[in-house]
C-alpha cells in the first residue's frame, strides 16, 4: 500500500523534475517524451491527465513514441482487462483502445505550493499526416468518424481496424491543451482548465516582453533585424487572435490553421467586442514587415506595431479573465 501511495505522490513528480534540473520549460517532442516516459516508469502511470475540455484520464496505461508522435494510452482492453470483464468494459467505454496523440512542442512546469503541473503544448498536426501515421488512409466512411472540437483544442478520430474500435484524441493546436498532475492532493479539472488558459495568456505576454527587449537593442541600421522582429510580432498577433477565436467558439475562417492570417481574422470578428482593436493600421504594418514590399523598414513603425499589438493582447486578456470570473 505504501508503494502505491508513493507512486501517486507529489514527491514522484518532483523527483523526475529534479532529475532534469527543474526546468521551467522543455522543448521538442523527443526530450518531452523522455521526461514523460521517466515519469510514467516512476509512477506506473498513476497520475491524472486533465484536458482543457474538462475531459480527463484517471491514469495512463502506457506512453509510447511512434515516429514523430507521442501516444498517451488510457485504455487498452486487449492488455489490461480481465477476460470476464472485457466485453462489459468495451461496451461501457465504446472502444477497445482510447488514447491521445500529439507531437509535443513544449512542456511548461508550474509548481503550485509543491504540487507540480506539467502543461503540454502540442505542435500543429496535419490530419492527413495523422491518418497516414495511424495507417487508416484506406478506411471507408463507415469505418472512420472525425469530429473537430476546436473550442476544446482537440479532434476525435474514431475508427475500425482489424475488427477493433479505436478512439484517438488528437491534440493538434499549438496552445496549452492538457496537463498532468499527481494524484496526491489533486485539484479538480476546472482549476486545470483555468491554469491552461492563464498559462497560454502568460506565454503570449512573455513572447511580447522578449520582443520589447529586442526592440530596445535594435539600431535603425539593422534593417533585417527590424523586419524579422516585425514578422515575429505578426506571428504572435495571429496566434493570440486564433486562441481568442477558438476560446469563444468561433470556427476559424480557413480550414488550414496557417492560412488564418490577420486580414481574414479581422473580418471573422467583425461583430466581436475586440474588433475595434483590430486596427487596419496594425495589420498593414504587420504585412509590411512580413513581405518584401521594397520599402525601408523603420524602427519607429516597429514600435508603433508593438504598441498596437500589446494593446490588443491586453484587451484579449481582459475579456478572457472577465469571462473566467463570471463562470
Amino acid at each position: 500500500m505504501a508503494d502505491w501511495r508513493n507512486k501517486m505522490s507529489e514527491e514522484a513528480f518532483n523527483e523526475i523534475w529534479t532529475k532534469y534540473d527543474c526546468p521551467e520549460m522543455l522543448y521538442g517532442n523527443k526530450i518531452c517524451y523522455s521526461f514523460l516516459k521517466d515519469l510514467y516508469e516512476r509512477t506506473s502511470g498513476h497520475f491524472n491527465v486533465d484536458h482543457f475540455s474538462l475531459y480527463n484520464y484517471d491514469n495512463l496505461f502506457e506512453i509510447e513514441l511512434n515516429g514523430n508522435y507521442t501516444h498517451l494510452i488510457w485504455k487498452d482492453f486487449e492488455r489490461c482487462t480481465a477476460p470476464e470483464d472485457y466485453e462489459e468494459d468495451v461496451a461501457i467505454f465504446g472502444a477497445h483502445y482510447i488514447f491521445s496523440l500529439c507531437s509535443i512542442q513544449m512542456i511548461n512546469f508550474f509548481d503550485l505550493n509543491g504540487h507540480l503541473y506539467l502543461l503540454i503544448m502540442p505542435s500543429i498536426a496535419d490530419l492527413k499526416e495523422v491518418r497516414k501515421h495511424l495507417e487508416i488512409t484506406k478506411l471507408t466512411s463507415n469505418q472512420i468518424y472525425i469530429e473537430e472540437n476546436l473550442e476544446d483544442f482537440f479532434t476525435i478520430i474514431r475508427y475500425q481496424k482489424e475488427e477493433k474500435t479505436y478512439q484517438c484524441i488528437l491534440h493538434n493546436l499549438p496552445f496549452f491543451s492538457f496537463l498532468l498532475q499527481p494524484k496526491e492532493n489533486h485539484r479538480d479539472t476546472l482549476l486545470s482548465q483555468k491554469i491552461l488558459m492563464y498559462t497560454t495568456l502568460d506565454y503570449v505576454g512573455e513572447r511580447l516582453q522578449k520582443v520589447k527587449e529586442k526592440i530596445n537593442m535594435i539600431q535603425q541600421s539593422e534593417l533585417d533585424e527590424i523586419r524579422s522582429t516585425g514578422n515575429t510580432i505578426r506571428t504572435i498577433l495571429e496566434s493570440s487572435i486564433k486562441y481568442y477565436c477558438i476560446f469563444y467558439g468561433y470556427s476559424l475562417p480557413e480550414d488550414h490553421y496557417g492560412n488564418n492570417v490577420l486580414g481574414k481574422l479581422k473580418k471573422h470578428l467583425k461583430d466581436d467586442v475586440i474588433f475595434e482593436n483590430l486596427q487596419q493600421k496594425m495589420i498593414n504594418l504587420a504585412n509590411n514587415f512580413s513581405h518584401d514590399t521594397g520599402s525601408e523598414c523603420d524602427k519607429k513603425n516597429l514600435i508603433i506595431l508593438f504598441d498596437l499589438a500589446h494593446v490588443l493582447y491586453e484587451k484579449i486578456q481582459e475579456r478572457m479573465v472577465q469571462t473566467d470570473e463570471e463562470i
